[in-house]
């Protein structure tokens, strides 16, 4: 059973010590894996809890029900309710991968899956040609400068629309705005499609937080209207920064209700994977749908997410 136990006993430890992300860049990297700990520190603490090691298998059923308290929400939680009549759009994030070629593949679920407004994100100059094929319906929004290889492409369906680009390189915000009032709406919409870096060291993962921080204080300032935070944020939702962005700012994920949906990496085992990819959204909007594509040459699934206008 000691082989059972010191593994029990490291991942209780690696699951707590996850909460200092905030201070130390690697541990906050601990905190994704929040749904592995749950799911091994219940088995071996019920296997350490039918032999001789039951303070040990108690411990780690102990450590198990916090991981559990942080992963529950996502599946026992509600994305509300919206009227039978309530003006709708569809929302697509995929973050393409930057050697993905799958040209045809994509565009043509694009076409299948109808959506209101596309973020490809870590698309290149032959993505922003290939788009050119899907026709008229879709007003082209390329917000990289000419000096980045690539950044988030933004496709849009609807009327009275802006943008503003923020920047993609990695000392930006990485981070684009789009408004346009979908088919239907009375008013408009505000979409902030961002992009942090992926926090594989120390100072990434500072710009990390500090792009994810430039979103919460976009969302703050957005008031009462209808407004999303869509992207690969390149943090799960028991990633400090995660946390500290819905706290900073009025903010619903639209994941509670629909489980985990674990969107990288693609190539894994889906034991293996974890949500990276996220809309957060206001009061003013309620989830329809929420559902994960195929990978189609990404090591992403695309995010669709169904938004319904509130009264």
């Amino acid at each position: 059973m000691i082989l059972v136990a010191i593994p029990a006993a490291a991942l209780a430890v690696a699951s707590l010590v996850a909460f200092g992300g905030r201070w130390v860049w690697w541990l906050d990297v601990l905190a994704n894996f929040r749904p592995h700990y749950l799911a091994a520190l219940t088995v071996m603490g019920l296997v350490l809890m039918m032999s001789r090691w039951k303070r040990v298998g108690i411990a780690a059923l102990a450590a198990a029900s916090i991981n559990l308290a942080l992963v529950a929400p996502l599946f026992l939680g509600s994305p509300g309710e919206a009227g039978p009549e309530a003006p709708s759009m569809r929302v697509m994030s995929f973050n393409l991968l930057s050697t993905n070629k799958s040209y045809a593949e994509v565009l043509g679920y694009i076409e299948a899956v109808d959506p209101d407004l596309v973020l490809l994100h870590e698309a290149s100059r032959p993505w922003e040609a290939a788009v050119e094929s899907l026709g008229p319906g879709y007003e082209v929004i390329r917000p990289r400068s000419d000096d980045l290889i690539f950044g988030t492409l933004v496709l849009v369906r609807g009327a009275e629309t802006d943008s503003v680009s923020y920047g993609f390189a990695e000392t930006q915000p990485r981070a684009v705005e789009i408004a346009f009032r979908p088919e239907g709406w009375p008013v408009r919409a505000r979409v902030l499609s961002t992009h942090p870096l992926a926090p594989t060291g120390g100072a990434r993962a500072r710009l990390r937080d500090e792009q994810l921080g430039f979103a919460a204080e976009w969302a703050a300032r957005q008031g009462d209207g209808p407004f999303a935070v869509v992207g690969d944020f390149n943090a799960t939702p028991w990633s400090w920064p995660f946390r500290k962005m819905m706290s900073q700012a009025r903010l619903q994920n639209s994941q509670i209700g629909f489980g985990l949906q674990p969107s990288y990496p693609s190539a894994s085992s889906p034991l293996l994977r974890v949500p990276i990819d996220h809309l957060l959204h206001s009061d003013a909007l309620v989830v329809g749908d929420r559902r994960l594509g195929p990978a189609m040459g990404s090591d992403h699934f695309p995010l669709i997410v169904d938004l319904h206008l509130t009264p």
